[in-house]
């Protein structure tokens, strides 16, 4: 058999009747002339290119040079149609490895910022088809205006590209922006593409929202765990401090009273000794406060109604409250009952009720309400706060007064930690509060918008309640079809927004967020229509909550509302003008609790 790239050989079969054997196609067709050329073969098959000649012999040697000619032409047909063949089986595994990577893969043109290969898991990334990515969005475009540290997401978006044009591997954190306009946390990799006839980059996106969140948890929880550290350590102090002091008292207050009873004293002594003593009660009432801090006061709990608590303290404590200030008291029915210390409730509540007074500097509106409140155990950890799940009542007071700067808000419960000028606060009435109701096993949370006011809950374990609604089975929404909604969020806090269109788009919710109320407003009339408005009451620019429902209802009169607020809800709608028909949700928000409200608000139209 001759090897490939041989010349043309001429068989002469009529002379040489032995070159082709009986069987042979050519002794079947009576073959007298033959010029054949072996051609490239693949792995599979030998290919020979030949002309015969059946009726006579035919000396091919003037035919030679001109076959080889076209025989080099076939075979470089051949070796083309190969290597096209390999080509395209190469760019079908390559497809293949890009297509199901688990990672968004992206390829953008870096002279016009224009994606230009999409695969599925960044068109799930941007929740869009690829085809309408190809073509039409960039880098730029899918990100928003700024990026978390503040710099311009186009000029830090052309830098990168330009470090991996010049053969750099750029990665780096990054924030996109989906075509339905929520944010996305991710990791990018970056590298030229080897194309030579074109400037492409490849962008390998990682969506670490899960990562994101549970860095921030973590964050989260060790400010938690350093606070309550610090708490400890502080109340560990002022109890050792409050117990020795406690016991000089003792004995200063023994050789008062004894002194008290010799009767040789004239009446400027005895007033001396009567005030000395007076001042020694003041000063043991002062350490039981610290012990009580420290949570190492002795209490007495009993069955309370917390109605009847604020009843009893509305009566003498009003009076410490000016003229100038509304008194509203909302008092829920059905209020279930609690173990508390009575005395220490009463304090507490009036320490609340006098911070709020002088929060407003003699005029504003002050709101005391209860309210039956239940936590469960797939609620958020920004809804539980350091409660176990279970049933509670909440004690509220809220006020209309400067509020608490955000900076300080966590500080509050901080011992000698006060916003009020000096002289006039010893900075422990919060934090007695907070270690009464730790000893009591509840909590005290507080809620305050700066320029707004300041709401304080406390929160008391139930001693009696229905327990069907701790069981997940009932109370979960994972299991619960329910319709899908297209809602706008206005929420100024980017914490409680981020985890509040989570909790919608799980749900299966259309969900577009703004910062506030103009944003809203502007995306409504861009984006529009919606289904629903859920928003916060006070945020800032020019539309508040209600002024936005208010813009909005101007042009969609039936446009359901869905109020949250920081507040208790009595206090949401003092000064607000709040539509009484609108369904309010105080904050923090349980994914049950938000979602039943959507429901509800939605169907009523």
């Amino acid at each position: 058999m001759c090897e490939e790239n041989d010349a043309a050989v001429t068989l002469d079969c009529h002379s040489s009747p032995e070159s082709f054997g009986p069987d042979t196609p050519q002794a079947s067709f009576s073959v007298k002339s033959m010029l054949t050329m072996p051609l490239p073969s693949n792995a599979h098959l030998n290919w020979v290119l030949g002309i015969h000649h059946c009726v006579e012999p035919v000396n091919y040697e003037h035919a030679i040079p001109l076959f080889e000619a076209f025989g080099k032409r076939v075979s470089s047909g051949i070796t083309r149609m190969h290597a096209m063949q390999k080509l395209g089986q190469s760019e079908k595994r390559f497809r293949a490895l890009v297509d199901h990577a688990p990672d968004a893969i992206m390829i953008v043109d870096a002279d016009t910022g224009i994606f230009v290969e999409a695969n599925p898991m960044a068109a799930q990334l941007y929740r869009a088809c690829p085809d309408s990515i190809i073509g039409n969005y960039g880098p730029i475009e899918l990100s928003p205006e700024t990026q978390p540290d503040g710099s311009s997401s186009a000029e830090k978006a052309m830098g990168y590209i330009s470090q991996a044009m010049a053969g750099e591997f750029p990665t780096f954190n990054w924030t996109h922006k989906s075509v339905d306009g929520d944010l996305i946390p991710c990791q990018i990799s970056l590298s030229r593409f080897p194309d030579t006839s074109r400037n492409l980059v490849r962008a390998s996106i990682v969506d670490i929202s899960e990562r994101v969140e549970a860095e921030n948890e973590r964050l989260k929880l060790a400010a938690q765990l350093s606070q309550a550290q610090k708490l400890e350590t502080v109340g560990q102090m002022t109890g050792g401090v409050a117990h020795d002091f406690n016991n000089l008292l003792a004995v200063i207050l023994g050789n008062l009273e004894l002194l008290q009873l010799v009767e040789t004293h004239d009446e400027q002594s005895r007033a001396f000794i009567k005030a000395s003593i007076a001042a020694t009660n003041r000063g043991a009432e002062l350490v039981k406060k610290m012990l009580s801090f420290a949570r190492r006061a002795q209490l007495s709990p009993q069955e309370l109604r917390l109605n009847e608590v604020v009843t009893d303290v509305q009566t003498w404590g009003a009076l410490t409250v000016p003229a100038t200030i509304a008194l509203n008291v909302s008092l829920a029915e059905n209020l279930w009952p609690v173990m508390a210390d009575l005395a220490s409730t009463e304090s507490a509540l009036l320490n609340l009720i006098i911070n709020a007074r002088d929060a407003m500097n003699g005029s504003g509106s002050l709101t005391i309400e209860t309210k039956n409140i239940t936590v469960l155990d797939d609620d958020t950890d920004q809804v539980k706060g350091d409660l176990r799940a279970g049933h509670y009542v909440m004690l509220a007071v809220s006020d209309t007064g400067s509020g608490i700067p955000k900076d300080m808000v966590n500080r509050v419960f901080e011992p000698f930690f006060t916003t009020k000028k000096i002289g006039e606060g010893s900075g422990l009435g919060l934090s007695m509060v907070h270690g009464f109701m730790k000893q009591s096993g509840g909590s005290a949370q507080i809620y305050s918008e700066l320029g707004s006011g300041t709401s304080v809950k406390l929160l008391f374990p139930a001693l009696s309640a229905p327990q069907d609604t701790l069981n997940p089975a009932r109370s979960s929404t994972k299991d619960v079809e329910r319709p899908a909604w297209r809602i706008l969020v206005a929420e100024d806090q980017e914490e409680v927004m981020d985890i509040t269109v989570r909790v919608l788009q799980r749900a299966g919710h259309t969900v577009v967020a703004a910062q506030n109320g103009d944003i809203a407003l502007g995306i409504y009339d861009e984006k529009g229509p919606f289904d629903l408005l859920l928003t916060d009451i006070v945020m800032p620019g020019d539309l508040h909550g209600p002024a936005l429902a208010q813009a909005l209802r101007d042009k969609n009169p039936h446009l359901p509302v869905v109020y949250m607020s920081g507040y208790a809800d009595a206090a949401v709608l003092s000064g607000n003008d709040l539509n009484e028909n609108d369904i309010r949700l105080m904050k923090p928000v349980s994914r049950t609790v938000l979602l039943d409200a959507i429901d509800q608000a939605a169907k009523k139209d």
